[in-house]
């Protein structure tokens, strides 16, 4: 299911550069009419596609007529305390969310949107379903009322509404009590300790 143009003109959008070529991503942010790419990358550095590191794409996004922002320290998916992980390195989100920092940088986001900029939240991991852009910052923006839509690297869109849905109809675990256990709100999958150099690494591609 499509968004349609009044659900586009009120929404958010997400989109990963995956393996995507420089010009392919933008050529996708503007089958959109994207205007500003918010960098939401903890550690914007990509070692396998080295054109969307921090300098290099700020470069070219400014080159090619849009605006960029990184805010990868307020909205970032990957905080360096250990505080904000569980002991299998998990991500916890709700931590995350609950932090000042955090909330500014929603803050920030909610007021570009107020003046009617068409922003994308861009990180390196193609499938939203994975990703703290839907997963944390997607999340808190829909509770405010906010549409988001999800741009995939192969340039289709794909509606918040539609990845709920489907999560919906995923069977539940039971808890002792009889009640629907609701999933913790952190990361699908966890951010490993690099041994070598203390420092934690994310296996899904999302920084």
């Amino acid at each position: 299911m499509q968004p349609d143009a009044e659900e586009e003109s009120r929404a958010i959008f997400t989109a990963g550069f995956s393996n995507l070529s420089l010009d392919r991503f933008l050529d996708n942010m503007r089958a959109y009419e994207i205007q500003v790419l918010v960098d939401v990358r903890s550690k914007p550095f990509a070692s396998y596609t080295p054109h969307f590191n921090k300098d290099s794409i700020k470069a070219a996004a400014l080159a090619a007529g849009f605006g960029y922002r990184y805010m990868g320290r307020e909205l970032g998916g990957l905080p360096d305390n250990p505080v904000f992980y569980d002991d299998a390195g998990h991500v916890l989100y709700d931590r995350i969310a609950a932090q000042p920092w955090f909330e500014q940088g929603i803050e920030n986001v909610l007021f570009d949107l107020r003046r009617g900029k068409r922003l994308a939240l861009t990180c390196g991991e193609d499938d939203p379903r994975h990703c703290h852009r839907r997963l944390l910052v997607g999340r808190v923006l829909r509770e405010r009322g906010i549409g988001v839509a999800h741009i995939l690297a192969n340039g289709g869109l794909i509606a918040e509404a539609e990845l709920l849905d489907a999560e919906r109809r995923i069977p539940r675990q039971l808890t002792l009590f009889g009640g629907v256990q609701e999933p913790e709100w952190k990361s699908t999958w966890p951010a490993l300790r690099d041994d070598r150099h203390g420092e934690r690494r994310d296996d899904s591609g999302d920084n």
